[in-house]
């Protein structure tokens, strides 16, 4: 019997093939948990914290993106998973043990591990409506939210941008780009690493590069999101686009009508573009950058919308606040996508002399999904208040 198939039979302990704290797994190292610290990987946490581990039993140690197993504290394996000498997160868990036995070939196996998985959430894009006539900018793998920790996919038409997080990824780069390459419609890839990120995961940054090769990746693209185009620069923010606001960048085009709108560190012009559509009759969007400035004016033109309804402004978020209130202007909506300002909505409010009420609570859009045992994944917080 082939090493792989007896690993996945030890794995889920349905036949007489246990693992014992005697067994000697050559070439796989047996990361065991302190006691009392099973249970909470159990119920899902994707993370093993360095803190959590008591010992390594292996020769030679493994290094950063081995396979190893994971174990309690009877060295008794209740998962498997992608291993970081260097980083905070010991351990990215891949299968548990009752994934094992369901899915055996996958055990211990990225390679089928990654196909499988970017599979599922291919799947769950289409039963989300994803890709669709009226939009084709996505986010194709959310993460933990898809079970593949430190991995994000975003799809702008037949591009896709991976953004890379974890030293693993890097590792397996060529079949992350293999599996997104085999997706129906996908023509470009552009691999944009989180360098401060991967830096603290170990990696030499000098190393890494970013592919964004203009001969076999074009530098610019142009999507379609809610019937509203958008030109995307492969150079901007996140990944180029903030796929995570688009059920909420639809929800202000519904009350925007008759409204004059000011969108505060637009960027390309998201809620600008969408006030705008939705019938808004005057919006001001404002931001520092020169280039999310110039592509806002872009989907302006894209989107055949009247100029002299709306405008964008290069200008810091705080002075362009503090002057519209020396000016004494005002605004039926506004919208702020800025940098943490305040440290809670009650304290905005209170250093803003006002009372305000909360209308509309939201997250990111549901093609983000968010493990129940990472919140973590919670990252965005949308908030719409009336000011009383």
């Amino acid at each position: 019997m082939e090493f792989l198939a007896l690993l996945s039979l030890s794995l889920s302990l349905s036949l007489s093939l246990s693992l014992s704290p005697n067994s000697k797994l050559v070439g796989f190292a047996n990361v065991v948990l302190k006691k009392g610290k099973t249970q909470l990987f159990k119920e899902g946490t994707p993370m093993v914290f360095s803190g959590a581990v008591d010992r390594i039993i292996g020769r030679p140690p493994p290094t950063t993106g081995d396979a190893v197993l994971v174990s309690d504290a009877t060295e008794k394996p209740i998962a498997w998973g992608l291993y970081n000498s260097a980083s905070m997160y010991a351990v990215r868990l891949m299968q548990l043990e009752h994934e094992a036995i369901s899915d055996p070939c996958c055990a211990l196996n990225m390679e089928k591990l990654l196909q499988s998985r970017i599979a599922e959430a291919v799947e769950l894009r289409k039963r989300l409506g994803l890709p669709s006539r009226l939009t084709n900018a996505y986010r194709l793998v959310n993460g933990e939210g898809d079970r593949l920790s430190g991995l994000i996919v975003d799809i702008f038409g037949d591009l896709a941008v991976v953004a890379s997080s974890a030293a693993w990824v890097e590792k397996y780069r060529q079949e992350v780009e293999a599996c997104i390459s085999s997706i129906d419609g996908v023509n470009h890839i552009n691999w944009r690493p989180s360098l401060e990120i991967l830096k603290k995961e170990g990696l030499d940054v000098a190393t890494i590069k970013p592919d964004i090769q203009p001969s076999s990746c074009p530098e610019t693209t142009q999507v379609v999101e809610n019937g509203i185009s958008y030109a995307i620069s492969l150079a901007g923010q996140k990944t180029g686009f903030y796929a995570d606001q688009r059920e909420s960048r639809h929800f202000i085009s519904t009350i925007s009508q008759g409204q004059k709108v000011a969108d505060i560190c637009c960027y390309s012009g998201g809620f600008a573009l969408n006030a705008a559509r939705g019938g808004a009759i005057d919006v001001t969007g404002v931001d520092t950058s020169l280039p999310a400035l110039e592509l806002a004016s872009q989907n302006v033109v894209l989107n055949n919308l009247d100029p002299e309804k709306i405008s964008f402004l290069k200008e810091d978020a705080a002075q362009f606040m503090k002057g519209a209130i020396a000016r004494n202007e005002s605004w039926d909506i506004v919208i702020l996508d800025p940098p943490k300002l305040a440290p809670s909505r009650k304290g905005a409010a209170l250093t803003a002399g006002k009372k305000i009420t909360i209308v509309r609570q939201a997250g990111a859009a549901s093609d983000h999904p968010v493990d129940p045992s990472y919140p973590e994944g919670m990252y965005l917080s949308n908030i719409l208040l009336r000011v009383v």
